[in-house]
């Protein structure tokens, strides 16, 4: 028995579906402040201990860099700047891959992912560690 192989995906199609996920993010950003955000109670650590997880506050923090208030950003959770960094990239793939086609292969190469990856959940989980030590102490 014998299987069809797998449809490669373009990169220029992933590219523009990215862009326009990131793209969309970046534009709610811009139309919700953060304290206008409901209160959902997502997080089942925070939930269940009342301490707070290395993510609490990720969420506000994007949306506050998104309304400008970047001293609050910073306080809701700093690893905010990251991901709103890695939204705007994602918006602009699609162009960085016409203008530095290098630079976007470095980008998209499964080095380059696994290892900023594995650095930011490292760090994200030291932040934690940190903000627990400090809340505890």
């Amino acid at each position: 028995m014998t299987t069809a192989p797998m449809p490669v995906t373009q990169p220029r199609r992933t590219r523009w579906l990215l862009s326009a996920v990131g793209g969309s993010f970046l534009f709610l950003t811009l139309l919700l402040a953060p304290r206008g955000l409901p209160f959902v109670p997502v997080c089942w650590f925070h939930s269940m201990t009342e301490l707070p997880c290395p993510g609490c506050g990720l969420t506000r923090s994007v949306f506050a860099i998104g309304s400008g208030e970047l001293v609050a950003a910073w306080h809701f959770n700093p690893f905010g700047y990251l991901v709103y960094g890695v939204l705007f990239v994602l918006l602009l793939l699609p162009l960085l891959g016409r203008v530095a086609p290098r630079v976007t292969a470095f980008i998209e190469s499964s080095w380059f992912i696994n290892s900023f990856v594995g650095l930011s959940v490292g760090a994200l989980m030291v932040y934690g560690l940190v903000r627990l030590a400090v809340q505890w102490g």
